[in-house]
């Protein structure tokens, strides 16, 4: 996979990440990206977590870890105000503290860090590792460790299959309505009839109204089979009759004298 799907894909399981569960990510990035240096902290005691969700013990590196997706942007800035100078008051030596969020913040939030924030602490470093900023650290790392900070998908997805053509079924050997009734009973849809070359208006409507008839019982085949076995016979008879009646009134004698326009017998449901 290439950096810049990884990245994307790493961007959006960021995205998704609220609570606990954005801080132990971000606790394994920090095991990542400072071995052996990063502790994870938790709440714990009248003093809770310190302000301070993990931090460098030697590099003296202090992260702040919030899920600030859809937050209010005056609860933002007293989030970072608040966690700042809680982790000055609480640690010595700071030398770099780090806003985790998976967010962008808007410009307002960091204006304030720069303009308000930076000046009171100069001797700190003070960043901001918005969404961008995190995907981009993560998605730089060897896979191994992608996969031990956060759940990508491993692989490109397969791609799609072609839609599988119909099934098309020659009807030239089915004589009988017991021949026919185990396509139409699984079949899902019945191709448009195409009536042979040479066929009269008389004939060309015989055979539409015999494959309308073979639609009807199709779309209701699941019922008749539900209701018994002896429905799904006379099903089968009716189908019988429907086949006979068109070839007795497609031959060459029948055709020679037949002048009345046919219609084709639809399913009976007295069952």
């Amino acid at each position: 996979m290439d950096h810049n799907s990884l990245r994307k894909l790493v961007e959006g399981q960021l995205l998704r990440l609220e609570g606990n569960a954005f801080q132990d990510c971000m606790d394994h990035l920090g095991l990542e990206l400072y071995p052996g240096d990063y502790q994870p902290v938790r709440v714990a005691g009248p003093k809770g977590d310190t302000k301070n969700d993990g931090y460098c013990a030697k590099a003296r590196v202090f992260f702040a870890a919030h899920a600030t997706r859809g937050q209010r942007i005056d609860k933002t800035k007293a989030k970072i105000r608040g966690d700042l100078e809680g982790c000055l008051q609480e640690h010595r030596n700071v030398r770099v503290w780090r806003f985790l969020t998976n967010d962008t913040l808007p410009g307002e939030v960091d204006q304030f860090i720069d303009n308000e924030l930076r000046p009171l602490h100069p001797d700190v470093i003070i960043e901001v590792w918005g969404l961008k900023t995190l995907a981009d650290e993560i998605s730089k790392l060897k896979r191994e460790q992608v996969d031990r900070i956060i759940d990508v998908v491993s692989a490109a997805e397969p791609k799609p299959k072609p839609p599988e053509r119909p099934q098309v079924v020659q009807l030239s050997h089915m004589q009988t309505g017991r021949d026919l009734w185990p396509i139409l009973s699984v079949s899902l849809a019945w191709l448009p009839a195409v009536e042979p070359d040479g066929c009269t208006e008389e004939e060309e409507d015989l055979i539409d109204g015999v494959v309308q008839s073979f639609t009807d019982w199709l779309e209701i085949s699941g019922d008749v089979e539900a209701r018994s076995r002896a429905a799904v016979r006379d099903a089968q008879r009716g189908i019988t009759e429907l086949l006979n009646d068109l070839k007795a009134r497609t031959s060459p004698s029948t055709r020679a004298r037949s002048t009345t326009t046919p219609s084709a017998t639809a399913p009976r449901r007295s069952w």
